[in-house]
């Protein structure tokens, strides 16, 4: 049977565009990272970081409320993409990661995901989110079967350096917004980078698109120096 997750990503990449991509992927992409998820059960943790330390991993080690239709995973793989990744980059582009875990919640046209990466130096996470930052630029404005996918940064003041990073799907011209986008705070705190990210059926961009993603920018940018020799 095909769930409203298949549904949507089916629907979503069938209509061509950028935008629907953006979303599509985002849906889909946690195939490869249910295949390393760590469920609730297995007990196991990655090098660093106490298990249920994100903040959402406790609600997404219990059960769904609709298995067919929502769906938790939990990786701790460390060659796991960036969860903002602009450029659709095949591989992460960063490194020096000495730990990683990836929360990712996935339903009918919607995906959270939440991440944290800890690098071996502060200098290797400033290059990390510098590296992001560059793909932004890169990939600022992609055009793709009469669509316009336009991409930006903006700085917060979370931690030692913040930003919150828009996608959003436009016509042709670059002008009327259409259905497709995503809204991500990436904030770096010591040799720490936590990126919380959602993507749905976005349309005009609007400031309180941010609300969920900055409050738990600023929960993990203050926990995440209670991990030692990370701040």
């Amino acid at each position: 049977m095909t769930t409203g997750m298949a549904r949507t990503t089916i629907r979503l990449a069938a209509a061509g565009t950028v935008a629907g991509t953006v979303l599509a992927t985002a849906l889909a992409g946690g195939a490869a990272l249910a295949e390393t998820s760590e469920r609730g059960e297995t007990g196991s943790t990655s090098a660093g970081i106490p298990r249920n330390f994100l903040l959402h991993e406790p609600q997404a080690r219990r059960p769904v409320r609709y298995p067919g239709e929502e769906e938790w995973a939990i990786s701790d793989r460390l060659g796991a993409n960036l969860e903002v990744n602009p450029c659709d980059l095949r591989r992460p582009a960063d490194r020096d990661r000495v730990a990683a875990r990836t929360v990712v919640y996935r339903a009918p046209e919607h995906h959270s995901g939440e991440q944290l990466v800890i690098y071996r130096s502060t200098a290797a996470a400033r290059r990390a989110l510098a590296g992001l930052l560059g793909q932004v630029e890169r990939c600022a404005r992609v055009k793709s079967e009469g669509t316009v996918t336009k991409t930006w940064a903006d700085p917060v003041h979370i931690g030692d350096r913040a930003v919150r990073i828009t996608v959003q799907g436009y016509d042709a011209r670059g002008v009327r917004p259409v259905i497709g986008g995503q809204r991500a705070v990436v904030v770096r705190e010591g040799r720490a980078v936590a990126i919380y990210l959602l993507a749905g059926e976005y349309g005009k961009v609007r400031g309180s698109d941010f609300t969920r993603p900055l409050k738990d920018a600023r929960k993990m940018a203050a926990k995440v120096c209670s991990l030692r020799g990370v701040c």
